[in-house]
């Protein structure tokens, strides 16, 4: 589990989430006063309050439905159709590495893939491919840091780490092209 490194190392803050249901499933969106500092997709609600939870385990976490509900129903609405720039804010937190690969994933034309190597490449590392994977399979942000798009340099989905995963796939949310074309035939 991946926990919010530099939160470790300054005072405890209070985030405050919203929950939701999307076209892939619960809905979880967690802002701090800079931003949201994460969205989760997930089976269960319990699964992301639970997950929430442990990203920031020194966070003071704060239900808060009410505040959250316009910025939890614009994150669903992104999810169901993710074919423009994510336009809210994020406030993003991370190794300096994981932030600039993170920030060159979010320049992947929408429609577009892209490769871990050449993800590398453009942040002038080029060896360090199995860095920018961990970094991307270490995302918060379905969906606003479209990780889900980098690919191996074949092509082949699943990921760095893959093979620990039993349904083969990187990303708990990812399989949203299948989910959402179901949900566009039913």
């Amino acid at each position: 589990m991946f926990r919010d490194g530099p939160l470790t190392r300054r005072a405890p803050e209070t985030i405050r989430y919203g929950t939701g249901r999307c076209a892939l499933g619960a809905l979880l969106v967690a802002s701090s006063e800079r931003g949201i500092v994460s969205i989760m997709v997930r089976d269960t609600q319990s699964r992301l309050i639970r997950d929430l939870g442990a990203r920031f385990p020194k966070a003071k976490l704060v239900r808060d439905e009410k505040r959250s509900k316009a910025t939890v129903a614009k994150v669903a609405r992104y999810i169901a159709a993710p074919f423009r720039p994510f336009a809210l804010p994020l406030d993003i937190r991370g190794t300096e590495l994981q932030r600039r690969v993170w920030s060159e994933v979010r320049k992947i034309p929408f429609g577009e893939t892209s490769t871990y190597s050449t993800i590398a490449a453009a942040i002038g590392t080029p060896k360090a491919i199995r860095a920018v994977a961990n970094a991307c399979s270490r995302s918060w942000f379905a969906f606003a840091v479209p990780c889900h798009r980098v690919l191996h340099k074949g092509g082949r989905s699943g990921g760095y780490g893959a093979q620990n995963r039993r349904d083969g796939r990187q990303y708990r949310w990812v399989d949203y092209e299948a989910k959402l074309a179901a949900k566009r035939r039913g």
